[in-house]
């Protein structure tokens, strides 16, 4: 019996032992299922404040709504603070709106924008916003769509557009601009890609005889350029860079010759090099200027003419005195024939050269050497030269002196520089010509020992009827500067008070082609 009540309570002191282990068992469990219901709970908060924040700081507005089986848009779910401060709404305002409540566009042009974004997930356009004050706002948006419990949600991300849209009217109008400015220029532009015309405005139509851009567009050049510039043109192409006052002649589609100024600048076509051509019809002042050196050319033979009489008369009253010693009976020797050979050659030359001025000017382009050009002028003034004791001296130390141009016209330029040199000097002294190379082009100096130029002086070289001679017209020069620069060259002019003056012509050498 006694053992029996012993073996019952040691069976209910283990139960109860048990029960309280048990029990401290399920308040533990229950301690930490709470506390991570709380840690989730507080995590949860943290994320939800985390996703408002940046919810609300995207600098894009956030819409979301409801869309309808027959397509149209519910009120706003949610909307993001961007959202209501962009349209000047409060938030509670803005829940009571839809999107076709702010869309500025009308419903035809609404329609096929909606129907694209029920047919797919992500779509984006761009609308018309309209704020509460009635302002309008461009906007670009992209929506996402999720179907949640069989029911259809719109999420949209609007980004406003304004500058975007500012920026593209602006370079639209810009190049409406340019366009308008290109086509009403009264010079022919044009595109050069590969050898062919790819672009020409009106002008160049007309100057080209098209008479719509299909018969231009197209072509190549060389079937209008003038042989004679087809070799520096591609060298121009193949080198790049800026090349202003380009003498060219074209063979119009109808047949016609026009002689132009070119500049042309490197550019790009439909991204691919180009050169942008700026063409000068000059046809009907190249027939003015020609007339013009005509004109000069002939005041420049006549005041050549006395000088050159007088210059041959020595040479024939020689060989009239031998003929006369030969019809008395004097035998011919050697030396007396050697003497008349060389006079007549004399009487040769400078006859050469007198008709060589006289000639009507050739206005084709060829090679000319300015090395042999600048001697035959040079033996044309000698006379003159010799008449007040002045000398000449030439440095000519260069290997290149071939040029692309019309000699009749560049002859008459160093006559002028020349004759101008002897008439400022007194009697005695030297002419200085020195020629020069450098980066593709001849210098050619005509240095004087005369009275020499002011700074005011110097600024009207070249006006018409301005001269520093007492008998001058003033017309040499000018001639010798539109001479020189149809010729894409320069003329310099260096020159001080009792000191001399010095002009440089600059001439483009013909391009060495490897």
């Amino acid at each position: 019996m006694n053992n029996i009540n012993v073996h019952n309570d040691e069976g209910i002191d283990n139960l109860r032992k048990e029960n309280e282990q048990l029990k401290l068992e399920i308040e533990y469990l229950t301690h930490e299922l709470t506390a991570s219901k709380e840690s989730r709970a507080r995590e949860s908060d943290k994320s939800d404040i985390r996703f408002k924040r940046l919810f609300n700081h995207l600098t894009d507005a956030v819409y979301y709504f409801k869309i309808y089986d027959d397509g149209s848009a519910g009120n706003f779910i949610e909307v993001n603070e961007t959202a209501c401060q962009r349209l000047g709404y409060s938030r509670e305002e803005m829940l009571a709106l839809s999107p076709k409540d702010i869309d500025g566009l009308e419903a035809e042009e609404i329609k096929p924008i909606i129907d694209d974004v029920y047919d797919n997930d992500s779509t984006t356009f761009e609308t018309v916003h309209v704020r509460k004050d009635g302002g309008r706002i461009p906007v670009e948006i992209k929506t996402h769509r999720f179907v949640v419990e069989g029911e259809m949600y719109l999420l949209s991300v609007c980004r406003d557009i304004t500058e975007r849209k500012n920026s593209e009217r602006e370079i639209r109008e810009a190049k409406e601009q340019f366009e308008n400015i290109v086509e009403s220029s009264t010079n022919g532009i044009t595109i050069l890609q590969d050898g062919k015309w790819v672009f020409a405005n009106k002008a160049a139509l007309t100057l080209f005889d098209a008479k719509t851009k299909e018969e231009l567009l197209g072509r190549s050049i060389y079937d209008m350029l003038h042989p004679e510039f087809h070799m520096e043109c591609k060298e121009i192409v193949k080198k790049g860079g800026i090349h202003p006052r380009l003498y060219r002649v074209w063979t119009t589609l109808r047949g016609k010759e026009v002689h132009t100024e070119v500049v042309s600048i490197p550019t790009t076509f439909q991204g691919k090099d180009a050169n942008e051509l700026i063409i000068q019809d000059i046809t009907e002042q190249k027939k003015s200027d020609s007339m013009m050196i005509q004109a000069e050319k002939m005041n420049v033979v006549g005041q050549l003419a006395a000088g050159i009489a007088h210059e041959i008369r020595n040479p024939l009253t020689a060989l009239k005195g031998f003929v006369q010693l030969f019809r008395s009976g004097t035998i011919p020797n050697e030396m007396f024939l050697n003497i008349m050979e060389a006079e007549l050659e004399r009487i040769d030359v400078i006859s050469s050269e007198f008709l060589t001025l006289a000639q009507p000017a050739n206005t084709d382009f060829n090679t000319v050497d300015m090395r042999d050009l600048v001697s035959n002028v040079i033996d044309l003034l000698d006379t003159e030269a010799f008449k007040k004791s002045i000398s000449f001296v030439v440095e000519n130390n260069v290997k290149e002196t071939d040029v692309n141009g019309i000699s009749s016209q560049l002859k008459q330029v160093f006559i002028n520089l020349i004759k101008n040199a002897i008439e400022v000097m007194q009697n005695e002294g030297t002419i200085t010509i020195t020629f020069k190379n450098h980066e593709g082009f001849i210098l050619i100096s005509v240095h004087d020992e005369g009275v020499g130029m002011s700074e005011e002086q110097l600024k009207r070289l070249g006006e018409p009827f301005f001269t520093t001679k007492q008998n001058g017209t003033g017309l040499g020069l000018m001639v010798t500067y539109r001479i020189i620069n149809q010729h894409n060259g320069e003329v310099n002019v260096e020159s001080k008070v009792n000191a001399g003056t010095t002009f440089t012509v600059k001439l483009p050498l013909i391009a060495k082609v490897d």
